[in-house]
């Protein structure tokens, strides 16, 4: 399993990155953490993050996940065919992106792809947050679950991945989080886990090799 765990886009440690994907190149990129924008933000700030991730070399592509809700075997087919070397994951709001994860089975692809290695996982913020067990402890602001049912209809999804077995907090350091931090590491805390603050700039990289944290 391979993976890169940024707080804020990619992180200044892109280097590590390229040299975890190793020769491969292609990328895909999930936005589904932001379908609370407005259509054009979100069209903008797709813009802009694909463009990050083609300025490292990569040719990349959307792999928007409401195109495959319910039918995680076409999604399934896609991911095969596209054949990533990366598949990346924005900030955002975590309960619209977990709830997206699991409607179009991306959850147990991406356990069962990380298991034998097919690609290196990425992400940042919520695309962090995501890979943790459980996403019960999150909430703060206006990045709550009660988007889910607003924009998908469904009621939310408050289980991660389950990659880790501890839980993420990313933005640690900056002022503008510092009252969610607090929240969350006494939360988590509380319930007896390991809350591990992320700080601004720092990066989680995850490989056969161990766990290595950059920056903090």
């Amino acid at each position: 399993m391979r993976l890169y765990l940024a707080s804020h886009n990619l992180g200044p440690y892109t280097d590590e990155l390229l040299k975890l994907v190793g020769e491969g190149r292609k990328a895909l990129f999930i936005e589904n953490a932001r379908d609370y924008y407005p259509e054009e933000k979100r069209a903008n700030d797709l813009k802009e993050k694909l463009a990050m991730i083609s300025e490292l070399g990569f040719e990349v592509e959307e792999l928007n996940l409401r195109n495959y809700f319910g039918k995680p075997a076409d999604l399934r087919g896609f991911i095969d065919s596209y054949k990533p070397d990366l598949v990346y994951v924005s900030g955002g709001n975590v309960f619209l992106l977990a709830t997206a994860f699991r409607l179009s089975g991306f959850d147990k692809i991406l356990r069962k792809d990380l298991a034998s290695d097919k690609y290196v996982y990425g992400g940042f913020s919520a695309g962090t947050m995501v890979i943790c067990k459980t996403l019960k402890f999150y909430g703060h602001g206006h990045l709550v679950p009660e988007y889910v049912p607003e924009i998908y209809g469904v009621e939310p999804v408050f289980d991660g991945v389950g990659l880790v077995d501890y839980q993420l907090i990313p933005h640690a350091d900056t002022e503008k989080h510092r009252e969610a931090t607090t929240e969350y590491i006494h939360r988590i805390e509380s319930a007896g886990l390991k809350a591990v603050p992320l700080n601004q700039e720092a990066v989680i990289v995850i490989d056969n090799n161990g766990q290595r944290v950059l920056g903090q």
